[in-house]
């Protein structure tokens, strides 16, 4: 007797989706394959993947759909990989996959990446779909989209914690070869970002007090304190006589969330008590001096009139 709820809970785990052979062996017949087509209870997606009627079709659906077709070892990848993470691209994600180098065969509707490369330690399980890992997602990503995106998306998952600065150059020395696809862009992306992850705030303040001091800007307060809506604060800098606030920012040191949160909170309360609240990042700091320099004047001038 074929049990529905086995087929009904291992679909479940695919988002909806069973093969040919995954049916046999659950006592599915080819006969009663083609009566449950036939009348809806099953919807032919690839050859030998079906969708169990009713269930909803999703990004993921497509993407498991892809992998199930494919089969033996694929990952979803590159721009589908980066959906999976949670990136936000500009665009709409189609289908890719990434399979062994000399696999043949093809998807309707998905880009199938052949790969020299690919092992199984970068496969990882994404919402129940085989998935490049991040180090791996940064890599291939640069091969498909510009190097802006690809600096969004590490970015981005620096900044949930899900990869380090120092995790992704060890991946792309391990795997970026000179040559190979997509390495150069991620390669760059890193070179803008190698300063921010060795700088620290010490030496980031430091870099600014030296900065304004050259420039014969008055006298700042450091980590200034300061009581807001009941609560004692601190200021990295500030000009207290004329109310202005000066924060430095260095590239990981305010990826928590909750820290991130809290930043925007007393930023928001040194508005409202009067106080114009700069910003300046370590990039700005560090190459772009003269930008710095201009915008603490600008701000001063304004606050002294």
């Amino acid at each position: 007797m074929i049990d529905e709820r086995r087929i009904a809970t291992l679909a479940s785990r695919q988002h909806g989706l069973i093969t040919a052979r995954q049916l046999t062996r659950l006592g599915i017949s080819s006969d009663a394959r083609v009566h449950r087509l036939a009348i809806g209870r099953l919807q032919r997606v690839h050859h030998g993947v079906y969708r169990i009627g009713g269930s909803v079709t999703t990004f993921e659906q497509r993407a498991m759909a892809g992998c199930l077709a494919v089969g033996g070892l694929v990952a979803a990848s590159h721009r589908c990989a980066a959906e999976l993470w949670g990136v936000d691209l500009p665009d709409v994600a189609p289908v890719e996959l990434t399979v062994p180098l000399g696999r043949s065969g093809r998807v309707p509707g998905a880009r199938i990446h052949r790969s020299g490369d690919l092992a199984k330690g970068h496969i990882v399980m994404r919402s129940g779909i085989p998935t490049t890992n991040p180090h791996r997602l940064l890599l291939d990503l640069g091969a498909v989209v510009p190097s802006a995106t690809v600096a969004h998306a590490l970015d981005d998952l620096v900044g949930r914690k899900v990869v380090t600065l120092a995790g992704v150059r060890r991946f792309l020395g391990d795997l970026g070869g000179r040559g190979r696809r997509g390495s150069g862009a991620i390669r760059d992306v890193l070179e803008v970002r190698t300063d921010a992850e060795g700088m620290g705030r010490t030496r980031l303040e430091a870099m600014l007090i030296d900065l304004a001091s050259a420039a014969g800007l008055p006298p700042m307060a450091f980590q200034y304190p300061i009581l807001l809506a009941g609560r004692r604060r601190r200021i990295d800098f500030a000009f207290p006589l004329l109310h202005v606030a000066v924060e430095v920012d260095g590239y990981e040191s305010h990826s928590r969330y909750d820290v991130f949160e809290d930043d925007r909170v007393r930023g928001n309360e040194l508005e409202l008590a009067g106080w114009t609240v700069l910003h300046f990042t370590w990039n700005q700091v560090r190459r772009h001096p003269a930008y710095v320099i201009e915008v603490l004047r600008r701000a001063l001038a304004l606050a002294a009139a």
